[in-house]
């Protein structure tokens, strides 16, 4: 039996499979270009609107967390910022800062999720309190998805702690969307736009208009393109939906507005159900050329809050407004201030763990608790 030797190996096989595989991401990539301008002429793709604005008030709200095990268990920290900005022309004239931590230890069950929902049980409390200040501000801005997804959820919920902890999470977010959700645009049309940034569900426009067509957009999309999504549709998969809308996608652009409803029930599985029941409509956005391309998501549906196209280009110019820096970095500048002070440093769960070890070495807590037991004792005789 002849050896060979993997290096060589796979030379070889990169020097046979290479041109194939230029061959394919070339034809691919004709096949997006050819597609571009009818997606542009049929307003599938539409430009950011540039509009400048006198005074906007501004909030972003960003999470993180971090853990590390201890004590057969995992020791955990989260925290959540917010970061106000009033900007006037060009210049920031005011700013505000508010912050929520919490640290403690859970169990190793489901903790991925469970560390996600003490973000959202943060972001929550400090968008109930900002909802409870007299002036609200034009635009909120958060890092975490609105409705809490499936994989966000757990499949151990008959576990008391866990149950418990779900609860105090989905109390709070269904208390805010309760007592709020008529003062947000588009419910009040003078009030806050309460917006979720992140990079997901990337092609949902095409798959929302190649299920309902013209109802899975509340934007005007012309015919003929509808038609084309579903008489292609099996050319677009070969290429590729994510890299269509990377392909299509420039600086300055967006895609229509889609409904979530339209993406299938498994978009709207989620929690909590007043929002999920409620709906949302979400569209992509590239502001830069080097800034990612960002989902923008927030509240609407066909019959509840329903949007315009000016409603849509005015969010979206809002944003573009907001967003002063060209790079991989960059977010709206709320949510780039919330998102760069906002901290769980794994130093902090060291020192924590390290003093909760000590008060454990020294016994502190039992002395604190057996605090006056002889005096309780002596009572008891009396008696």
């Amino acid at each position: 039996m002849k050896s060979i030797e993997l290096a060589k190996e796979i030379t070889a096989t990169m020097s046979l499979r290479l041109p194939g595989t230029v061959g394919k991401i070339a034809n691919k990539m004709r096949y997006i270009d050819a597609r571009a301008p009818q997606f542009s002429k049929g307003r599938v793709i539409r430009p950011v609107i540039e509009s400048k604005f006198e005074k906007i008030k501004a909030v972003g709200i960003s999470s993180k967390n971090n853990h590390l095990q201890a004590f057969g268990g995992i020791l955990y920290g989260a925290a959540a910022l917010r970061q106000d900005l009033t900007i006037i022309g060009n210049k920031v004239v005011e700013t505000f800062q508010d912050s929520r931590i919490d640290i403690n230890d859970m169990n190793y069950l489901v903790n991925r999720q469970r560390l996600i929902w003490k973000e959202y049980l943060l972001v929550y409390t400090l968008l109930n309190e900002l909802f409870s200040e007299p002036e609200l501000p034009d635009i909120i801005l958060i890092d975490l998805p609105l409705l809490v997804g499936r994989g966000e959820q757990s499949g151990q919920i008959e576990n008391d702690d866990i149950a418990e902890e779900w609860a105090a999470v989905m109390d709070c977010m269904t208390s805010f969307w309760e007592r709020h959700l008529s003062r947000i645009f588009p419910e009040n049309p003078e009030g806050p736009m309460l917006v979720s940034i992140s990079s997901r569900h990337f092609g949902a426009i095409l798959n929302a208009l190649r299920e309902k067509g013209q109802d899975g957009t509340p934007e005007d999309i012309e015919i003929d393109t509808l038609e084309l999504i579903k008489s292609d549709w099996d050319r677009m998969r070969e290429a590729g939906i994510i890299r269509i809308l990377k392909g299509m996608l420039r600086a300055g652009r967006r895609t229509s507005a889609y409904y979530y409803d339209a993406l299938g029930r498994d978009a709207l599985r989620a929690e909590p159900k007043i929002i999920a029941d409620y709906g949302l409509i979400g569209c992509h956005a590239q502001i830069g050329i080097k800034t990612p391309i960002w989902q923008i998501e927030t509240l609407g549906n066909r019959e509840k809050g329903v949007w315009s196209s000016k409603d849509i280009d005015r969010l979206c110019s809002m944003i573009a407004y907001l967003t002063l820096y060209d790079n991989s970095q960059a977010m709206p500048l709320p949510l780039w201030y919330a998102r760069r002070l906002v901290k769980m440093p794994k130093t902090v769960l060291i020192s924590y763990l390290k003093e909760t070890l000590r008060l454990l070495r020294e016994q502190t807590i039992d002395a604190a608790w057996l605090e006056g037991i002889d005096e309780l004792e002596n009572r008891d005789q009396e008696l």
